[in-house]
């Protein structure tokens, strides 16, 4: 009986604690969403490419406050134009949140920055070096994949990049310039002993797109289980991309065959380079031998 009036008693207490606890929490919450205006947002404007004083006026009428960062500088956008903004555009912010602005801007004094022409066409990067008052002194042209791109920038014989800043009076800046190959001559590839699929490949990977092929006798499968075992022009050779290479063919076996006769000749002709050359130093040391016996009377 006591065990169930004490029961009775710890369940009313714990549905009291509940209540309590939820009052607490809803009047926490009620009071944090009139705090922090919950459910008032702001959503940010773009900015991208306006000015700073079209920005500000902007920022001010949606309750937005701003930190303007002015350290830098792209010599293709206008002075005091947005770059870029954080957070971006679209985002919902509090208001009064501040808002990032990088803005393009350029010093009282008369600075100029090379601005990025480095692979850009030769007439891009000319117009935009006049649009930036940098002269060009020399345009110099070297042999390279990519025609009328620029390379690379040297002033005063120094290579320098994008971003640049020149001195007062600057003297004019050397442009390196690609001009394409002038001829169509390779060096033709070692592709003996290769199978026919792997010769062709290996071929048209170094621009040789004419390629005859002859069997000296008839082979099934021939991408698989041909090898070339001569071409011409022979490896090594200087030959325009444009004419053909000629492969002769035969099988796998014959070639492997050809190739071992070939060692075991070789191995032969080794030996017997070995032996000769051992007469002569036997007969040599012979002879010396002769010559330092002193005859008797």
């Amino acid at each position: 009986m006591n065990d169930s009036k004490y029961f009775v008693i710890f369940i009313i207490n714990l549905l009291i604690a509940i209540f309590f606890l939820y009052k607490i929490t809803h009047f926490a919450l009620k009071w944090a969403d009139i705090y922090t205006k919950h459910g008032s947002y702001v959503v940010v404007p773009n900015l991208r490419y306006l000015t700073l004083s079209q920005s500000i006026s902007i920022l001010k009428k949606l309750g937005l406050k701003y930190d303007i960062d002015t350290s830098h500088y792209d010599p293709n956008l206008r002075n005091n134009q947005i770059i870029s903004f954080s957070p971006e555009a679209g985002d919902h912010v509090k208001e009064g949140r501040h808002i990032y602005l990088k803005v393009n801007y350029k010093s009282q004094y008369n600075t100029t920055i090379l601005p990025n022409i480095i692979n850009k066409n030769k007439s891009i990067a000319i117009k935009l070096l006049h649009a930036n008052q940098i002269p060009v002194k020399e345009i110099r042209y070297i042999n390279d994949q990519t025609k009328d791109t620029v390379l690379k920038v040297f002033y005063k014989n120094k290579l320098i990049q994008s971003g640049y800043i020149f001195p007062t009076n600057q003297d004019g800046i050397t442009l390196i310039i690609g001009k394409g190959y002038e001829n169509n001559n390779l060096v033709v590839p070692n592709v003996i002993g290769m199978s026919l699929y792997a010769a062709t490949s290996t071929l048209k990977e170094k621009l040789f797109r004419f390629i005859n092929f002859y069997y000296d006798h008839p082979i099934i499968d021939p991408d698989k289980n041909a090898k070339v075992y001569r071409q011409k022009p022979s490896p090594g050779e200087i030959q325009d991309k444009n004419k053909s290479i000629e492969l002769w063919l035969t099988s796998k076996e014959l070639l492997d065959d050809l190739i071992e006769e070939k060692e075991i000749d070789k191995k032969i002709e080794e030996k017997e380079i070995d032996k000769k050359i051992e007469e002569k130093e036997i007969d040599k040391k012979t002879k010396t031998e002769k010559k330092e016996i002193i005859p008797t009377n």
